[in-house]
């Protein structure tokens, strides 16, 4: 081969190789800013999202809430019903008491009268 052949094909694939390098710097620095804009929007629907959600929380937190002080009052209503129930129980069981101790005291003034018949 040729001297000159040689030196050119040197310098075509030097300069081939430089085309190649600078296509490939190109496309990598094609490729992190695509992926920088990619990022920077995937952030943006992140900081979207984690707002949705924080409101969906705070909504469900509200009805939790609510619910709770329904059920809360419900409660309420029917423990005032057993302790008027209780309460009332309580009244006829001091009149039933008032009631059996008058009539223990009238058996043993009768019991007294039959003994005091019999001692006699």
């Amino acid at each position: 081969m040729d001297q000159e052949l040689v030196a050119y094909l040197d310098r075509r694939f030097a300069e081939v190789r430089g085309e190649i390098v600078g296509v490939r710097d190109d496309l990598r620095a094609e490729l992190r800013a695509e992926i920088a804009g990619v990022r920077d929007e995937l952030r943006g629907e992140i900081v979207g999202l984690r707002g949705e959600l924080r409101g969906e929380i705070a909504a469900s937190a509200v009805e939790t809430r609510r619910h709770f002080d329904v059920v809360a009052e419900a409660l309420m209503a029917k423990i005032q019903v057993v302790a008027e129930g209780v309460i009332a129980v309580d009244e006829k069981l001091g009149r039933f008491r008032g009631e059996v101790g008058e009539e223990f005291r009238k058996v043993e003034r009768r019991f007294l009268h039959l003994e005091a018949r019999i001692v006699r």
